[in-house]
């Protein structure tokens, strides 16, 4: 059992005392809203026009509450988010825990806390362009400075750009759970695109590929090469949630799951960056390059296989937004 999992129930037993308190000194309950009354078990596909009243719904219910707190809807035009109850909320999709990592991750480089994922509620997935899924996650995460348990929003989603990189996780929204209700809609908005001038342009178009000795001598020379040491791999989670999305990228196809095989074993870990001149800082920088060596805890190929990673993490400078870009290959190790 880990340390996380053995403090929830404290914690819990905490929460409900606190929320036992405050409802019986609020002396009243929260009035209910009234909401159009839907049909959710009818197929529009039968109609021949659109029902406004379930698309009405439909948008507030997702204007609302960002896209997290959304019922089944059957639109005609499709690209509808679609809901999911976590039955076990300790037992998730493995990709959607890499996903909200990814969201806790960009969070504490925001504002500096200790976060880590505890459980996840529900999470909305949304298909576009045939290829660009978005997830809508609700979790529970623990602070870990003070064994609080907290609850969070994260936005995420995922591309193949094969002109630029192999795969994309990118999030639009990091942030501790907000309360559903009328708001302004952030859909398009500027808090949700990613600002492409936020970028130094060496961080953008076509990934690098793994470097060669003659490259990373000539790059070390201009101080924007630094390797790793093995305190710096220990101390820095998130040095392996880079190396699981490579992972995870390159057995995607396979539908496998992965969990069996971690955690990995990371090897080596060289940084690029021009952000920070002195080395130990370099893990900091919010647009950086990192080059992986890891191999897994056993290989879903049956064979002896470590792999390369290319991870190019960027920030645009907006509260919520990171992004990784991230390319793998695979080969038998001696």
């Amino acid at each position: 059992m880990t340390e996380i999992a053995k403090l929830l129930p404290n914690i819990r037993d905490k929460q409900r005392k606190h929320k036992l308190e405050s409802s019986r000194s609020s002396g009243a309950a929260a009035p209910i809203q009234s909401s159009p009354k839907v049909d959710y078990g009818r197929n529009p596909w039968d109609d021949d026009e659109d029902d406004p009243v379930i698309e009405k719904e439909y948008n507030r219910q997702f204007i609302e509450s960002d896209g997290f707190d959304v019922d089944y809807f059957y639109l005609p035009y499709g690209d509808e988010l679609v809901p999911h109850i976590v039955e076990d909320k300790y037992d998730y999709p493995y990709d959607v825990g890499l996903f909200s990592r990814l969201g806790l991750h960009c969070y504490n480089l925001d504002k500096g806390t200790s976060l880590k994922l505890a459980a996840i509620n529900k999470y909305n997935d949304e298909l576009r362009f045939t290829r660009c899924l978005y997830y809508y996650i609700t979790l529970e995460a623990i602070d870990t400075s003070n064994n609080s348990l907290c609850n969070f929003q994260t936005c995420v989603f995922k591309d193949f750009l094969p002109d630029q990189a192999s795969f994309v996780a990118q999030t639009e929204i990091s942030r501790l759970k907000v309360p559903s209700g009328p708001r302004p809609p952030t859909y398009g908005g500027p808090e949700r695109r990613w600002k492409e001038n936020g970028v130094d342009d060496s961080y953008k178009g076509k990934m690098p590929k793994w470097f060669t000795k003659d490259e990373m001598a000539a790059i070390s020379t201009k101080g924007q090469f630094y390797e790793l040491q093995e305190s710096e791999l220990q101390g820095n989670e998130w040095l392996h949630m880079h190396a699981e999305f490579a992972f995870h990228y390159k057995w995607m196809a396979h539908e496998t799951d992965l969990r069996p095989f971690l955690p990995l074993e990371i090897k080596k870990v060289f940084i690029q960056t021009k952000e920070e001149s002195q080395p130990s800082m370099k893990l900091k920088a919010n647009n950086a390059i990192f080059y992986i060596v890891f191999k897994g805890n056993g290989d879903p190929s049956g064979a002896p296989v470590e792999y390369q990673a290319v991870v190019r993490k960027t920030m645009d400078g907006i509260p919520g937004h990171i992004c990784l870009e991230v390319d793998c290959l695979a080969y038998k190790s001696s």
